[in-house]
């Protein structure tokens, strides 16, 4: 009885106590919420503003490609009828032994064509054209590497001798060679200055034309199968080899024996031909069988002052032309004819009037017609 009056007496001041510990109550529970929300809370985020930015059209890329122009069309031009009467055949090169050739074009021919034609000098051409023998100049003064040899006359001889006994290319390259070569397709060199030699090999300005040789080698076919002879004459030194075969030596008579070579024509009275103030050496018969190539070697050589080299070819039954002449036999004249002999070649001469001149042909001892014994190499 005694709590229910105090309670009664005092309600008013209960309640406000008890609305107080509410309150408080209260008061705690949200601080406590505040703090446990500010310490959790997420770093913020910041979005940037969208900003509307104008689409531009995409442009298409363009990669330079190298386009060759268009040729124009070439303008037509009047039309030529030629008349077939009139027309002349052009012959090609010369193959294997077959008669005519480029060489048949001279000055008027391919060159004012627009051809290139090398007529060259009496000792060759300065390039090839693939029928022609290739020609190597020596300096027998001198070794290879330039130093002097000290050769005289005696020794000159002694060096060639020593070549031929064999036909070792290897023996004359011991002396200097010229860097130049030349492509001979005929030997027909009339009396001449040596110093024209090594002109036409490019060493006039570093070697003196005394104690020189030139060796020529390639192959020579025939256009038809027969037997057939050299006959040459050389001022000093002329030697011809077929077929690992010594055919013809037909060098100056009071050196022939420093050569050694110990070759006999097997022809009867094998100088009876003149050609210029010498005669011919005859050579032996070989037999060359159509188109089938044999190997040519020819040796040329003088110790100076002048040069002659000449080479004809002849076949064994061919009709020639004949010309009449005479020579001494002892204290007697005799009269007789000869054939007119074709210079030996391997292609056709060219028709070019200062080479032809140059020759000095005689046309009642040989021609510049006649067979091509060129292959093509």
């Amino acid at each position: 009885m005694g709590k229910k009056r105090f309670f009664a007496s005092h309600s008013k001041s209960s309640a406000m106590v008890v609305s107080l510990a509410i309150h408080a109550v209260l008061i705690v529970v949200a601080i406590s919420f505040v703090a446990v929300k500010v310490i959790i809370m997420e770093d913020p985020t910041f979005e940037a503003k969208r900003v509307k930015r104008p689409r531009m059209p995409p442009k298409k890329i363009q990669v330079p490609v190298d386009v060759k122009k268009r040729k124009p069309k070439p303008r037509l031009r009047k039309r030529i009828v030629v008349n077939k009467k009139n027309f002349t055949d052009i012959k090609m090169p010369e193959i294997t032994g077959i008669k005519g050739g480029l060489g048949n074009m001279g000055g008027d021919g391919l060159g004012s064509m627009g051809f290139d034609v090398d007529i060259g000098d009496l000792f060759g051409g300065n390039k090839s054209m693939g029928n022609e023998l290739t020609g190597t100049f020596y300096d027998l003064k001198q070794t290879s590497k330039g130093r002097p040899t000290n050769i005289d006359q005696g020794g000159f001889y002694a060096a060639l001798a020593a070549f031929a006994k064999g036909w070792n290319k290897g023996r004359l390259d011991e002396y200097f060679q010229a860097p130049k070569k030349k492509y001979a397709s005929f030997f027909m060199i009339p009396t001449i200055s040596s110093s024209k030699v090594t002109e036409a090999f490019g060493v006039s300005d570093s070697v003196k034309a005394v104690f020189w040789a030139a060796y020529y080698e390639g192959h020579i076919a025939a256009s038809e199968t027969g037997h057939y002879r050299f006959l040459g004459y050389g001022d000093d030194i002329l030697l011809v080899r077929a077929n690992k075969r010594l055919v013809l030596d037909g060098s100056f008579e009071p050196y022939r024996p420093a050569l050694k070579t110990n070759w006999r024509s097997d022809a009867e009275n094998n100088r009876r031909y003149p050609i210029g103030r010498e005669r011919l050496f005859i050579g032996d018969w070989i037999k060359l069988t159509k188109g089938k190539p044999v190997k040519i070697e020819v040796l040329l050589g003088d110790v100076g002052n002048i040069s002659s080299f000449q080479l004809l070819i002849e076949q064994k039954g061919a009709t020639y032309k004949q010309a009449s002449y005479s020579y001494k036999d002892g204290e007697e004249t005799i009269t007789s004819t000869r054939p007119i002999l074709p210079v030996f070649k391997t292609k056709a001469i060219p028709d070019n009037k200062d080479l032809i001149r140059q020759m000095k042909i005689n046309p009642n001892q040989t021609t510049l017609e006649g067979p091509v014994f060129g292959v093509s190499q």
